[in-house]
């Protein structure tokens, strides 16, 4: 691995911790308040809905780094050699294929919505749905980095 991927993954990793601590952090914070001040803070339900859908799409992207995500890993795993290999090469290009079409149609989205405004943080609703590309576009990276490691035979976990 390549002091690019270490740098990206580690940069990664940090970011999902970072969103877990600011979620939770806000989560608290807010119930604090509403239960111990009597009041609520009108924006965190909309940040913390931020948060949740960057690190799902964030969190994805790290299930196609780890080789986690559900595929043909059952059948291969009863396959040996070069069936094993085809097996799973077909499996990461149909991957790879459709995280690129989640990415173009996600990127559509994002951009078509960048007006809306959400109402409590009167920020653009882009922020919310540009989570998708975000992913789509680490776990593409991952997908291919995966398929070109099996198809030059590295590994084939």
């Amino acid at each position: 691995m390549n002091n690019r991927s270490e740098t990206l993954n580690r940069l990664l990793d940090y970011l999902i911790f970072l969103i877990l601590l600011v979620m939770a952090t806000i989560m608290a914070l807010n119930v604090f308040c509403r239960f111990v001040l009597l009041f609520s803070l009108s924006w965190v339900d909309e940040v913390a809905q931020i948060l949740l859908v960057w690190l799902t799409f964030l969190g994805a992207a790290i299930g196609i780094r780890e080789r986690a995500h559900y595929t043909f890993e059952y059948l291969a795993g009863r396959l040996s050699g070069r069936l094993r290999r085809y097996l799973l090469l077909l499996s990461h290009t149909l991957t790879t294929m459709a995280i690129g079409l989640l990415l173009y149609w996600s990127s559509q989205v994002a951009w078509g919505i960048r007006h809306w405004i959400m109402p409590a943080t009167e920020i653009s609703r882009a922020w919310v749905y540009g989570a998708c590309p975000v992913g789509a576009l680490l776990m593409l990276i991952y997908s291919i980095d995966n398929t070109m490691t099996i198809w030059y035979g590295d590994k084939t976990k």
